[in-house]
């Protein structure tokens, strides 16, 4: 049962009183989440949690005891805080975004700062900033101007004064070495841990925040193995313990190292390496789907359990230290939730629970350990009640060729006629995937009477190495044969009409609802290509990750490496064969799909004489993140589906 916390909720959260409606404004589907994250300070006297304003937004402390707010501080017009941590019980580390004129998606410039809680001695720890040296009220100090990136790494369990960020200078490309800071929150001042031996790498520190191993690539595309001893890089052999492996975590003692690769070249399991025995142990392992997540106990950084997802999220516990019963207890609270909890000790009396679900975007508690309470916070989207949406419901189906695929079917609240389909293709395709999570697009849909489609073709993350990686360079054959073979299946239930059915997707899903299109003229009566490649011969020359470091290596060993066989799988290459209406949709600022290949296929189109529907935005990149944009986006969308499906 849910137990109110009155205050904080007047403080912190705005509720609708709106009766439940059949169909919901668009824009409760458009917004974002009003609340991402709300902190407890490590002696639990205090909340902390960022509020939105007007053009920007605020962080607020408050006193719990009292239920006063002690501060409300943030920047100025477009300008925002981002992450933000606990540094200690009296200060807090955040870092800055702002919104570009001209752009509608938030940047960072690697900037970093801390203030006490009362909102005094702000300071600007790390980054650049066009207020350094100044002395007008109001600005916040700084010392030390740095023409890099600053990314937090960790805030140090036994150093409330200091925190870990790595360095990422400008003007040099992903390859070039980063270095590792330990800086002071209180005066600035910095000390160069370690200067890691590549640039596109992650690395794992220990407690204190000093590299204990890492892995990435060279220039060349090959990947690397790195020990850190006695303040060098060593390179791993081939025929160590430690090879051949992702790494993931070190336990607070430094006796294990957490691990992982694909099992027999399927799916993902959890390995644990002890340094003393230099043994290798299996921890865990599913036959079907990757780990999802890792529950990590907060004093000790063992991994305690892995999440895995399927219908809802399973956890598989490895152990019964006190923070695994904790999560076991909560978890049989929320079955088949996605369950955070947020602590600073394992010892804390209260904890933060964040729970997400298929129906719901996300929901606060506070967990009393003593007590054994779970009392209700706010939410994420105070506007979205999880009773109007509707399960997201597990489906596969067999592809044309015998392999298994999985994927999820939302369906509208029930109806005496079958429903129109919407086929919604995830991007990527290598890697990514559709989850068991709350989906505003889907729900959108549903919530408006369609049945709405998602697969997990091969190329998707989350089903295993070998799933993933066999259609490398297949993105326009077996990957569009996978969401083809799907639309048949689900054509083919009784609740879901024979033949009314339009594609939509953005990305990679852009490119598939047109390339799908093109292969299947008589199958799919409409299309919605959102930010797609459809020119791939200029996409992989202009494309943001070609910038000739590691990752584009990377990128032409899944998407090829020579313009003939961009041209082959380039849905430019077919648009004669077009015969389903389209609605195009594309950002004048995208900058990993340019707004160029949308704008050749245009060209194409009008060469042809063949009608389509534009929605363009010129401040928008990769995905529209505006609130009036995407209304419009729900707005048009649902008027061109329903012109021919519905």
């Amino acid at each position: 049962m849910k137990r109110l916390i009155t205050p904080v909720i007047f403080l912190l959260c705005f509720f609708t009183t709106q009766a439940f409606a059949e169909v919901l404004p668009l824009e409760y589907f458009a917004k974002p989440a009003q609340f991402t994250s709300i902190k407890l300070s490590p002696n639990g006297k205090y909340f902390a949690a960022t509020v939105p304003k007007e053009n920007t937004n605020a962080l607020i402390v408050v006193e719990r005891k009292s239920n006063k707010r002690l501060i409300a501080y943030g920047f100025g017009h477009n300008e925002y805080i981002g992450d933000f941590y606990w540094g200690n019980n009296e200060r807090l580390v955040y870092t800055k975004s702002y919104k570009k004129q001209g752009y509608e998606r938030k940047g960072y410039k690697g900037e970093i700062f801390a203030a006490n809680i009362d909102g005094s001695k702000r300071t600007q720890l790390y980054g650049f900033s066009k207020s350094e040296g100044s002395s007008k009220r109001g600005e916040i100090a700084s010392k030390r101007g740095e023409r890099a990136w600053g990314y937090i790494v960790q805030m140090l369990t036994n150093d409330d004064k200091h925190i870990l960020i790595r360095s990422s200078k400008w003007n040099t490309d992903r390859d070039a070495p980063d270095k590792l800071y330990k800086i002071n929150i209180y005066n600035q001042k910095r000390t160069r841990v370690a200067t890691t031996p590549l640039g596109n790498i992650s690395v794992v520190t220990n407690i204190d925040g000093i590299p204990v191993i890492a892995k990435g690539k060279d220039r060349k595309g090959k990947t690397k193995r790195f020990t850190y001893k006695n303040g060098d890089w060593q390179e791993i052999a081939k025929d160590s313990p430690l090879s051949g492996y992702s790494y993931k975590s070190l336990s607070n003692d430094g006796k294990l190292l957490y691990m992982s690769k694909a099992v027999k070249g399927e799916t993902s399991g959890l390995y644990e390496y002890n340094f003393e025995t230099q043994k290798v142990k299996l921890l865990f392992n599913h036959p079907v789907v990757d780990i999802n997540a890792y529950v990590r106990s907060p004093d000790s950084r063992n991994i305690i359990a892995v999440e895995t997802m399927m219908d809802g999220m399973k956890y598989h516990y490895l152990d019964k230290s006190p923070f695994a019963l904790i999560h076991q207890q909560i978890a049989a609270s929320f079955p088949q939730a996605d369950i955070s909890i947020r602590a600073n000790s394992i010892h804390d009396e209260e904890m933060i629970v964040k729970i997400i679900t298929d129906r719901n975007p996300g929901d606060f508690y506070l967990f009393n350990q003593k007590k054994k309470t779970l009392d209700y916070l706010l939410s994420a989207k105070p506007w979205i009640y999880p009773e109007q949406m509707q399960n997201r419901k597990l489906i596969h189906f067999d592809s044309r060729d015998g392999q298994k695929i999985h994927g999820y079917l939302t369906l509208p609240k029930p109806s005496d006629k079958p429903y129109p389909l919407i086929v919604d293709v995830h991007g990527g395709p290598y890697g990514p995937m559709d989850k068991w999570h709350y989906d505003s697009g889907a729900q959108m849909w549903a919530n408006n009477g369609f049945a709405v489609l998602q697969i997990n073709f091969r190329g998707s993350g989350g089903y295993g190495k070998r799933f993933k990686e066999s259609t490398y360079l297949e993105r326009s054959t077996t990957i569009q044969h996978d969401i083809i073979d799907g639309t048949r299946w689900a054509l083919g239930l009784k609740n879901i009409s024979d033949d009314k059915v339009c594609i939509t997707g953005g990305s990679f899903g852009g490119y598939s609802a047109l390339m799908s299109a093109l292969m299947e003229p008589e199958l799919y009566r409409c299309s919605i290509p959102m930010y797609g490649a459809y020119d791939l011969v200029y996409q992989m020359k202009h494309a943001d990750y070609m910038d000739g470091s590691s990752v584009s290596i990377g990128a032409m060993e899944k998407y090829g490496d020579n313009e003939e066989h961009w041209r082959r799988e380039s849905p430019l290459t077919y648009i004669d064969k077009l015969k389903t209406p389209l609605m195009i949709v594309t950002g004048g600022r995208d900058r990993r799909v340019p707004p160029e290949s949308a704008l050749h296929l245009q060209e194409a189109l009008d060469k042809r004489n063949i009608s389509y529907e534009w929605l363009y935005k010129a401040k928008e990149g990769h995905g529209f993140v505006n609130t009036d944009n995407r209304v419009e986006l729900y707005q048009k969308s649902l008027a061109f589906a329903r012109k021919h499906i519905q």
